[in-house]
């Protein structure tokens, strides 16, 4: 059983209200899944139906349900607030009917993560408690690391 893996890039921003340490997490859960086989390697974007540097993508951090996304596709995304024209020709290149959950993203940022935890509580940010492993497998620690190299 692979662990988790360390964050070793810096400070991430807050993204739909979540905060580097819960991004941090949901990346750590999503690649120790993958790294142990229990959800595959991501292969095609599901916007554009490429198969070349392709990532997951979440947008809520409290799910471990992401989305797999080519990077320049993945990197325009989480730039549309501040880049919202590159966005629209992208959703506007590969939307068919604009009820597409990307279609449907705001270009507004919005505070998913407070919306989450106001109707679910505050338990819903820990996503290691909630992700369903297959019997006698936990996720084995759970430390997260900083952008810095220490832990939080």
């Amino acid at each position: 059983m692979k662990g988790l893996r360390k964050w070793r890039w810096g400070t991430l921003p807050v993204y739909n209200g979540f905060a580097h340490e819960e991004r941090v997490r949901g990346w750590q859960l999503v690649m120790f899944l993958v790294d142990n086989d229990l959800l595959p390697k991501p292969t095609v974007c599901c916007i554009s139906g490429r198969s070349d540097r392709i990532q997951w993508h979440s947008e809520s951090y409290y799910h471990w349900r992401p989305y797999a996304l080519n990077q320049s596709i993945h990197l325009a995304l989480h730039r549309r607030f501040n880049a919202p024209d590159r966005w629209r020709v992208l959703v506007d290149q590969y939307a068919v009917t604009g009820e597409e959950w990307f279609a449907r993203l705001s270009l507004v940022p919005a505070d998913l993560a407070g919306q989450l935890r106001a109707e679910h509580g505050d338990q819903i940010a820990d996503i290691f408690d909630r992700v369903p492993l297959p019997s006698g497998i936990q996720v084995p620690f759970r430390q997260i690391y900083r952008g810095d190299g220490a832990s939080a």
